[in-house]
């Protein structure tokens, strides 16, 4: 299941999917489909993908970014509703080659009438901020054009380039999901690193001590499953699950608009995700946390 709710099949909708080699297209596209960093290798030609959303099944045509290939992505265009444009906004010295090969498009994208929504991927490193791209592009002289910022490696502004992305696709507007009240990152000994609450200031101290009670309470008991729920009467129901090298906590309330089912499998999703992408410094697992929270809180 992951961030994205997967259905059964009804429609069909193409996006096309070009950028720079090592822009991130590939990273985008894993990360909508599977909730999460996954490494990737660079792409030879094109590669569909499909995900499933409320009923819609969303073609995905990731296409190669070497210079051998690009010749093929006008031949998509034709038959496809949106094109995705990834720029890597920390590589500075090739965004003027960005812009050359975005403009091959534009005639494409516009005799077919096709809507442009452009990633500017890599917020997670320094680089160019979006009314940069937008004034490099020159986007203000198109009309049907959308433009976030994101990193796929983080997964900060994942959840909302999907929910933008999927209503240009389909014109319906899809809900984020709130997950948890509140979320604690420990290391696999349980010093907590990092926590992330949307419950007002007053109630912080009684959290931090209930998720400590829970943490102590996991940590201390012998079991095979290193999956645990634990109630309680005054703050709700906190999932806790252990990764290799981790521990989460996630607060979950009956007055959320996930079920405790979804929840847990966010959690997981989101060790999964620290394992895959943080070095363990509490200051890296502090970043990829807050950019990943983004998508659950």
């Amino acid at each position: 299941m992951g961030l994205f709710d997967r259905i059964r099949r009804k429609t069909n909708l193409k996006t096309v999917i070009c950028g720079l080699d090592n822009c991130g297209k590939t990273t985008i596209v894993n990360f909508l489909k599977e909730g999460r960093f996954i490494p990737t290798t660079p792409t030879m030609g094109k590669e569909k993908q499909e995900i499933i959303v409320a009923g819609t099944r969303l073609e995905l045509f990731d296409m190669g970014g070497q210079t051998a290939f690009r010749s093929i992505w006008l031949g998509e265009l034709k038959d496809a509703k949106c094109v995705l444009w990834v720029i890597d906004r920390s590589d500075t010295k090739r965004i003027d080659e960005s812009r050359r090969e975005f403009d091959k498009i534009l005639s494409s994208v516009e005799k077919f009438n096709v809507k442009i929504l452009i990633a500017s991927n890599k917020c997670d490193l320094p680089g160019m901020s979006i009314k940069d791209v937008i004034d490099i592009f020159e986007l203000h002289k198109i009309n049907n054009f959308e433009i976030m910022e994101c990193s796929a490696k983080t997964g900060k502004g994942m959840v909302d380039l999907f929910t933008k992305f999927y209503s240009i696709l389909t014109g319906k507007l899809i809900k984020k999901s709130v997950v948890a009240k509140a979320i604690t990152i420990y290391d696999n000994s349980g010093i907590p690193l990092v926590m992330n609450s949307n419950k007002a200031q007053a109630d912080q101290q009684i959290l931090e001590g209930g998720f400590l009670s829970a943490i102590t309470s996991f940590a201390n008991m012998k079991m095979a499953n290193s999956n645990i729920k634990f109630e309680s009467q005054d703050n709700g129901t906190f999932i806790i699950m252990r990764s290799n090298n981790y521990i989460g906590a996630l607060l979950w309330t009956n007055d959320l608009d996930a079920p405790l089912e979804y929840s847990e499998e966010a959690l997981k999703d989101l060790l999964d995700h620290l394992e895959n992408t943080s070095n363990g410094e509490k200051a890296d697992v502090e970043l990829k946390f807050s950019h990943y929270a983004t998508n659950l809180m």
